[in-house]
């Protein structure tokens, strides 16, 4: 039995300049032990993951970034329930590669590839816990699975992110473009609050305007924020942060601080960093998870849970 199973996904960014090379270098890095398989579209995934399951797969490597992997995620529970998900080996294929820089998966694809196999090889595969959020949109049929979801301003934020090219030049120039902005145009459509009801683990908050929230189960966010107060613990809560219009203007001389170490929640109710089992947004106007925009067309009423425990390889993790 072949212990791996590969879901490349040829239009992620680091697979659609070179896919060829890509395809062919994990398939002989990776050999006896890996079936590979190449989805060209969203509609294969799942006929690829049936597969994977018929064969007892027990690591499942995702060539895409963290866009493909959650809804890969997402697919396996809504195929197969409560069945324990193989181990996850995200391979840095993607734009947002969040979810292996948070567990410590450093390097390209190659050489991500090359570690799994030193670790089969030494019988000594490593991994750490993260737990899933569970996205509830009614929209939908069956439920999304992630690790990070954003509303309001990173929403906004990653919007203009992906227009204009997706790269790390792009991101440079739209962080210092945006804090100049924060510092003299607080007018500006980036910084404009979002107006819907927000409950925390069903208690609704008073103020019924934010400028960000952002919920995630990795410590590590892109551009290596790291911005949560509190420590989650995988499968029964979520980190969130929660922020206001005035707070953001009192804290901004702050942001360095705040965007690598994390603040305090805020007595006024302005500013919430904490933990949360559930987190529900009445008005949604739009959101991200991992990376992927989700656009409703009239205002949507979306609940987020603690969703399952999923191991990732993690050859830093002694657990």
């Amino acid at each position: 039995m072949r212990p791996i199973g590969v879901i490349f996904n040829p239009f992620a960014q680091t697979n659609r300049k070179n896919t060829t090379d890509q395809l062919d270098a994990i398939k002989k890095i990776l050999g006896q032990y890996a079936i590979v398989r190449t989805t060209g579209s969203v509609d294969d995934v799942a006929s690829v993951l049936k597969e994977f399951y018929k064969e007892g797969i027990k690591i499942l490597c995702i060539s895409g970034g963290d866009g493909t992997i959650s809804y890969t995620i997402s697919s396996y529970i809504n195929l197969f329930g409560d069945e324990e998900l193989p181990i996850i080996t995200p391979l840095r294929g993607g734009t947002m590669n969040m979810l292996s820089a948070d567990v410590g998966l450093s390097g390209n694809q190659i050489i991500i590839c090359r570690k799994l196999i030193q670790s089969l090889e030494k019988d000594k595969v490593y991994t750490t816990e993260r737990g899933l959020i569970r996205v509830i949109d009614p929209r939908f049929k069956h439920h999304n699975y992630g690790f990070c979801w954003l509303d309001g301003f990173p929403y906004k934020f990653i919007k203009r992110y992906y227009r204009e090219g997706a790269t790390v030049s792009a991101a440079l120039k739209l962080i210092f473009k945006t804090g100049i902005i924060s510092l003299t145009n607080m007018n500006h459509d980036l910084f404009k609050e979002v107006e819907s009801n927000v409950y925390v683990n069903d208690k609704e908050l008073p103020l019924k305007n934010h400028l960000f929230l952002v919920a995630s189960t990795i410590k590590r966010l892109v551009f290596g924020f790291r911005i949560f107060f509190e420590e989650a613990r995988a499968g029964e809560e979520f980190n969130m942060v929660y922020a206001t219009l005035p707070y953001f203007k009192k804290v901004r001389y702050q942001l360095p601080k705040a965007l690598y170490i994390g603040l305090k929640s805020d007595e006024s109710g302005n500013f919430l960093n904490q933990s949360t089992k559930s987190l529900r947004v009445e008005g949604n106007r739009g959101y991200i998870i991992d990376g992927e925009i989700y656009e409703p067309q009239e205002p949507v009423d979306i609940r987020l849970e603690s969703g399952p425990k999923v191991k990732i390889f993690s050859p830093k993790s002694t657990n």
